[in-house]
């Protein structure tokens, strides 16, 4: 009987006893993940300025240029302080013709001329509610002595001495007029007036002589002989000599 062929014995493998080293992750991610993918690249950051930053917001609106005021004429300032002055003195006919010829010389000069109307209103209200003249003797000496209690001297003076005028006896006119002159510190034509009352009326000496509005004359040597009683014809020199009043100091 034939024998067949020998078969070849087949080797096995030789086992190792020696561990294979561990991957490393990178080749185990390489292993995972053979192709890489790719990360978005990032913009480049821009400076952007600070004032662009914020929100733009709109600012004020400009602010309109005001022309310059013009300042009146010297000439319409000088007219209307002199209507200012008689309308103080209460002088209302040079204040009403004073600011009539403002008006009619100077009509463009503003906030003059507007004051400069209102006034010349005022002036004629004025003339028309107290005409020169006006009433009875008794009612205007009433009037100038209610206008001498309200130390409106001025309108006192205008009234005495339009009676006055009208009728030389009246001695309170005169006594009036001797008070205003002696609140404004004019001796002389107080004493003038004092001396015209007293001769009207001997009773003006003793008034006068106890009526405080004449204390601005007590350093007057005429004053104090005025005031003092005459003496009789039969009394000697040294007689007529008087003691001079004591000076109220009390209003």
């Amino acid at each position: 009987m034939a024998k067949g062929p020998k078969k070849k014995a087949v080797k096995k493998p030789v086992r190792s006893s020696a561990r294979p080293a561990p991957k490393s992750k990178a080749a185990t991610a390489k292993t995972k993940s053979p192709v890489a993918k790719a990360r978005p690249a990032k913009a480049p950051v821009k400076h952007v300025p600070a004032v662009l930053a914020h929100s733009h917001k709109p600012g004020p609106p400009p602010i309109p240029s005001i022309p310059a005021v013009k300042p009146p004429a010297a000439e319409a300032v000088t007219a209307f302080e002199e209507g200012m002055a008689a309308l103080h003195r209460h002088d209302y006919t040079t204040a009403s013709t004073t600011f009539k010829a403002l008006l009619d010389q100077f009509p463009t000069e503003g906030f003059l001329t507007d004051r400069a109307r209102v006034y010349l209103e005022l002036t004629a209200r004025e003339l028309g509610r107290r005409p020169a003249g006006s009433g009875n003797v008794e009612e205007r000496l009433t009037a100038a002595t209610l206008a001498l209690n309200n130390n409106d001297d001025t309108e006192a003076a205008r009234l005495a001495a339009d009676v006055l005028k009208e009728d030389r006896s009246q001695d309170l006119a005169a006594y009036l007029l001797a008070v205003v002159a002696a609140r404004r510190g004019e001796v002389e034509t107080a004493l003038t007036h004092l001396r015209n009352a007293i001769s009207i009326n001997p009773e003006c000496r003793l008034q006068a002589r106890q009526d405080e509005e004449f204390d601005p004359l007590m350093d007057s040597d005429d004053f104090h002989a005025l005031i003092e009683a005459p003496t009789s014809p039969a009394a000697p020199p040294a007689a007529a000599a008087a003691k001079k009043p004591v000076r109220k100091t009390g209003r």
